[in-house]
């Protein structure tokens, strides 16, 4: 039997990074964030550096520094007004 490789997650590193950002802008190291939230800086240090991880997790780390995590529809809209391609242009 083969291991299941895993690869880095780039939605979750992309949402990891935004939290680390407000805990930093809040004064609040990452490893201190972590500890709040029941998670070991070691724990942390894993996930960053292998690129995954359980989104319980994030979702915690989240609500330490004041924020949560939705789901949002995934409108082709919205997309398009936030890179500017919506109106057409000639």
């Amino acid at each position: 039997m083969s291991k299941l490789a895993i690869t880095p997650d780039s939605d979750f590193l992309t949402v990891l990074d935004e939290i680390l950002l407000t805990g930093k802008s809040q004064d609040l190291p990452a490893y201190e964030l972590a500890q709040r939230a029941g998670v070991t800086p070691e724990t942390l240090s894993r996930i960053k550096k292998r690129g995954h991880g359980d989104w319980a997790v994030l979702n915690r780390m989240a609500k330490t520094v004041g924020k949560r995590l939705t789901l949002v529809p995934d409108d082709s809209t919205i997309v398009a007004l936030r890179r500017g391609e919506f109106f057409e242009t000639k």
